[in-house]
């Protein structure tokens, strides 16, 4: 999902993307070669699996699992979305559209696909694919008050495995971060 924040007179463009076994493996900072050697198969194979080529077998899938600490729902998601993302990258765009519009259209697509930092061609195509468009004021603030609230709970973790706080009440923490979820998933769904 591409979603466009305004702030000011720019619109910037934050895409947020699904977690694929190549993303989760290069989040772990491990090659292609070192993850082969833990699950005990070729390099080949390990391309495969981030390519969508081959879908790993029920002993591998344990393994990743293990590995990329992650139920084996949301592995199996994982590797639906690594399908997806490489039948994506093979689309080409074999047919083309033109149309007449006004000069003051044009400038409009024109000055929006600027702002969204795109070509018009990709900006036509991104708002018009059949998926939504959708404008977020204010998401790069909230992005940073999220970025807070992780280094705060991480400072309380520090505290509490060092010995100085017990037992700190988070409750209402974990109600504000569950809204927050629930919002976020809701217009990532729309």
């Amino acid at each position: 999902m591409v979603l466009f924040v305004s702030s000011g007179n720019r619109m910037e463009v934050i895409e947020i993307k699904k977690k694929t076994l190549c993303s989760l493996r290069l989040e772990k900072e491990l090659s292609q070669d070192a993850l082969a050697t833990m699950l005990g198969v070729s390099r080949k194979k390990i391309y495969r699996y981030e390519n969508g080529l081959t879908i790993p077998s029920d002993e591998i899938k344990q393994q990743l699992g293990l590995i990329f600490y992650l139920s084996q729902d949301d592995l199996d998601e994982v590797i639906k979305n690594t399908v997806n993302a490489a039948k994506e990258k093979s689309q080409t765009y074999p047919c083309t559209i033109s149309f007449r519009c006004t000069a003051d259209m044009y400038s409009k697509i024109e000055t929006n696909a600027k702002m969204a930092n795109m070509t018009v061609g990709q900006y036509v195509r991104e708002t018009y694919a059949g998926g939504q468009l959708v404008v977020l004021d204010g998401l790069k603030d909230f992005s940073k008050d999220l970025t807070r609230i992780g280094t705060n709970l991480n400072q309380l973790t520090k505290l509490c495995h060092m010995g100085k706080i017990n037992a700190p009440e988070l409750k209402s923490v974990q109600k504000t971060l569950t809204e927050i979820y629930i919002k976020l998933n809701r217009i990532i769904s729309k």
